[in-house]
């Protein structure tokens, strides 16, 4: 006669014989799908999320679903929904997602800290300039690592860092939050960019003073950018997280706008330094020299790669973008 075990779920008891039921069709692959489609409300979202295809997808949703007995979605045309069994398990289906990246996280760290894939976010204002050296550089030092980049803001960035999605991120300093720690990479200067015909492109300099605060372009909410911009110029009427009549949803989008004679901008000094402004716009430094941003790597203060995550900090301090 086979040995059975119990296993105690959300309140629900399971029989599990070896004639009935086996783990070895569950995979920590389905259990993040899962996640997403709960998170994102759709199985085309989640797919595109995810990186495979809907149709793939959905299979495993089902697989899954047939493993453990229930239906997790309720589909819709609109999109699909938990049900309410789905609902009871997503939290001890997220506890063993996390809990098997921190067993894959504690394994890397054993044998070699960052070998392998690493999951990098860093902010879009940052990234299309950044990104050519940071690769150079991690070819150089690391060869055995694999970056795998993702961009979004600095909150976007945040959360999937502390949801074991990314492994660290690189963006605007500081952090607030005693769930993560940093390292200071380098110190970008802010510029302003203005166009070719604006009073000030004659000049080589400006201070915030000199800039027409009714003129300044910003970057839409949820860009550090914007606020740091905002917060230097004291642009009036426009507290970080309010509107404003002209915003751009992109740096190359703000640029655009300067070149067009829509106004000037405060661009970080990668962007326009690495840039070709076609004549169409001149670029300023601004005499206070503490008008920038430090930019750093940033981790879980848990993740047991912490010391390799510090190494790997120093390496790219060492050797910063530019001579500003």
């Amino acid at each position: 006669m086979n040995s059975i075990l119990f296993i105690q779920l959300i309140g629900y008891s399971y029989e599990m014989t070896s004639n009935t039921l086996s783990l070895s069709g569950l995979s920590l692959r389905d259990l993040e799908y899962a996640l997403s489609v709960a998170e994102l409300g759709h199985f085309g979202r989640a797919a595109a999320a995810c990186g495979v295809s809907q149709p793939g997808l959905s299979e495993q949703i089902r697989k899954l679903e047939a493993v453990l007995g229930c239906s997790l979605f309720e589909r819709g045309r609109h999109g699909a929904r938990l049900t309410t069994r789905g609902a009871a398990l997503m939290p001890a289906i997220e506890r063993v997602v996390v809990e098997s990246r921190t067993l894959i996280e504690s394994a890397r760290a054993d044998r070699g800290g960052l070998d392998g894939e690493v999951r990098l976010g860093i902010i879009p204002t940052l990234g299309p300039y950044y990104v050519p050296s940071l690769l150079r550089r991690m070819r150089e030092t690391h060869p055995a690592t694999t970056l795998r980049l993702s961009e979004e803001r600095t909150a976007e960035l945040a959360e999937l860092v502390l949801n074991y999605t990314l492994d660290a991120m690189v963006v605007a300093l500081p952090v607030d939050d005693a769930r993560l720690t940093s390292y200071p990479l380098f110190f970008e200067p802010f510029r302003v960019l203005v166009p070719a015909t604006h009073p000030l492109a004659t000049r080589a300099a400006a201070s915030a003073a000199d800039l027409d605060k009714g003129e300044i372009l910003l970057l839409d909410s949820g860009h550090c950018l914007r606020d740091q911009t905002i917060s230097m110029c004291r642009v009036p009427g426009n507290t970080p997280g309010e509107g404003h009549p002209r915003v751009a949803a992109s740096l190359e989008m703000l640029r655009h706008m300067v070149a067009a004679g829509e106004g000037i901008a405060v661009m970080p000094a990668l962007a326009v330094d690495q840039a070709e402004g076609y004549g169409l716009t001149r670029t300023l430094t601004l005499t206070d020299l503490s008008a920038g941003r430090m930019l750093g790597l940033v981790w879980r203060a848990a993740d047991p790669r912490a010391p390799y995550f510090t190494a790997l900090a120093q390496g790219l301090a060492t050797h910063a973008p530019g001579r500003f």
